[in-house]
């Protein structure tokens, strides 16, 4: 049997995307554990040398769950299905402290959420109505009808 040797495996131009995610609600903000998403054909050994190799992290644990596909509708007859990924929950050797948020109106996410809203109110009332004309030519042709039918009912 051979023996693996972990981070020596070089990597110049990865394929695969590794994202760092927050951790849940009940891990506190500055620990030595980092949670990743990570593609599922992935494994323990290719996630360890990945990090150890990219950003020199001395890895301490490396721990996956492989996350099942969601069904999330979005109203209508229309479902849509989440894609299945694996989750890597990453041990270090130091403490990871993550940085505060930025103020969306640094990267300008608010202006974008403003201009979006204004533009739904513009077209909120947007709506194929029937014309004026057209309105009034059938009133003009429902009374004709009823003054014709009072004149045969009097005759």
């Amino acid at each position: 049997m051979p023996i693996l040797k972990e981070g020596l495996k070089k990597l110049y131009f990865p394929s695969t995307v590794l994202k760092l995610v927050r951790n849940g609600p009940n891990v506190p903000a500055v620990s030595n554990t980092l949670t990743f998403r990570v593609p599922p054909s992935m494994n323990k050994f290719d996630i360890k040398s990945y990090l150890a190799n990219i950003y020199k992290l001395n890895i301490l644990d490396v721990r996956t769950a492989n996350m099942p596909a969601k069904l999330a509708g979005s109203g209508g007859n229309t479902i849509l299905k989440r894609q299945k990924y694996k989750k890597a929950i990453v041990t270090i050797d130091h403490e990871f402290k993550w940085p505060e948020a930025p103020d969306s109106a640094t990267f300008g996410i608010q202006d974008a959420v403003n201009e979006r809203s204004r533009m739904m109110n513009r077209l909120k009332g947007w709506r194929m109505r029937p014309h004026h004309g057209l309105q009034a030519a059938k009133k003009a042709a429902e009374a004709e009808a009823a003054a014709a039918a009072k004149e045969t009912t009097k005759a």
